[in-house]
């Protein structure tokens, strides 16, 4: 059922394995620059520059991907035409999504009750399964903000992946670091001059955290794969 949706991840995660290699050597040729001193005003301003451009289209890459797994599945999802008591309990909170929004603001209090007893016996729904797919705002059960480890743990719990998300430490932290530094360049945190100059933000240390979120694709990658092809997203 999932072979065409099984091949298009392998293939943006590929992408996404090829754009990092692609910073990866961009900063080894910075770092090992002939003029690359700390003295040299010029190397430092180069290899500040490609420390933000590595950031930054990293970190967007990794966002893209996200969404693009998150999307392609909930379209093929829908797209079954099974009932929503088909699901996991904790995907089935996604199906009620729209819902759920509707309550923050819910002026017509006649259909209040309505729309608790649907969110609350979803275990008995026979709707066909409608998953958010959203295009101009934050993809569901993502929120628009910089990724950061307790997105991806909120990914493996509600759709109930196999496995860890972060099987190895050093990858969460490196995404943690990853966005700190994303978010200090795209908002003028602090100024740009003095991004970079923290301890842990050297060139070689970015080389290490692009290299880091590029082995976490790759897990990522595998583990959604190996989800699609064992139906993992039923109720066991």
């Amino acid at each position: 059922m999932h072979e065409a949706l099984v091949l298009d991840s392998q293939l943006q995660g590929e992408r996404l394995l090829g754009r990092c290699d692609d910073l990866k050597k961009f900063l080894a040729l910075v770092r090992n620059s002939p003029q690359g001193s700390q003295s040299d005003a010029r190397w430092q301003s180069e290899a500040r520059d490609a420390r933000a451009l590595a950031v930054i289209c990293c970190m967007a890459e990794l966002e893209a991907f996200a969404k693009f797994l998150i999307q392609e599945t909930h379209r093929e999802l829908n797209s079954s035409g099974l009932p929503v008591r088909r699901f996991r309990s904790s995907l089935r909170q996604l199906a009620a999504h729209a819902t759920f929004e509707s309550l923050r603001s819910l002026s017509d209090h006649s259909k209040l009750w309505e729309k608790r007893k649907y969110a609350t016996t979803l275990e008995v729904c026979g709707d066909p399964i409608a998953l958010p797919i959203e295009i101009k705002h934050a993809q569901p059960p993502l929120d628009g903000r910089t990724l950061r480890p307790h997105h991806f743990n909120r990914i493996w719990e509600i759709y109930g992946l196999p496995g860890a998300p972060f099987p190895f430490v050093t990858w969460g932290a490196s995404l943690q670091k990853m966005a700190l530094f994303r978010n200090d360049v795209a908002h003028g945190n602090i100024p740009y001059v003095e991004i970079f100059q923290q301890a842990g933000r050297t060139v070689s240390d970015v080389e290490r955290y692009v290299n880091d979120i590029s082995e976490f694709s790759i897990h990522l990658v595998a583990t959604w794969v190996e989800y699609l092809e064992a139906q993992g997203y039923l109720d066991p």
